[in-house]
């Protein structure tokens, strides 16, 4: 089966050596044949700008939607903040969402919130 994965990073200088973001062996599947996320390892430090392209399906959205608590990944650990998203309950996620910037393709809504809950 053809790995759908694809991604590219354009990474600036960074100002130091914190860690913002760690992604560490990232899995995630649809179903038994139909692997997005393959193993995927990121790191974010302190002043770096991150990218992320590919063709539609490859798996830009779910990671993003992994990263901030929205899906649930099959296997591997996400840490923001130094913090384990696993670990975190909705209160803690939300604090995280708040100070994390992302955009989905389109300007979409987050399927699993309301109209009031995407507009907050």
């Amino acid at each position: 089966m053809e790995n759908k994965q694809e991604h590219i990073i354009q990474k600036e200088q960074p100002n130091t050596d914190q860690t913002l973001i760690s992604i560490v062996q990232l899995f995630k599947s649809f179903g038994e044949g139909n692997k997005v996320l393959n193993g995927i390892d990121l790191n974010l430090q302190k002043g770096e700008n991150l990218v992320l392209m590919g063709k539609s399906g490859s798996g830009k959205s779910v990671i993003i939607k992994c990263l901030v608590g929205l899906m649930p990944y099959d296997k591997g650990e996400i840490k923001i903040f130094d913090q384990d998203i696993a670990k975190l309950n909705e209160k803690e996620l939300n604090e995280i969402r708040i100070r994390v910037g992302f955009l989905f393709q389109g300007s979409a809504l987050y399927d699993s919130m309301n109209v009031k809950e995407n507009l907050a």
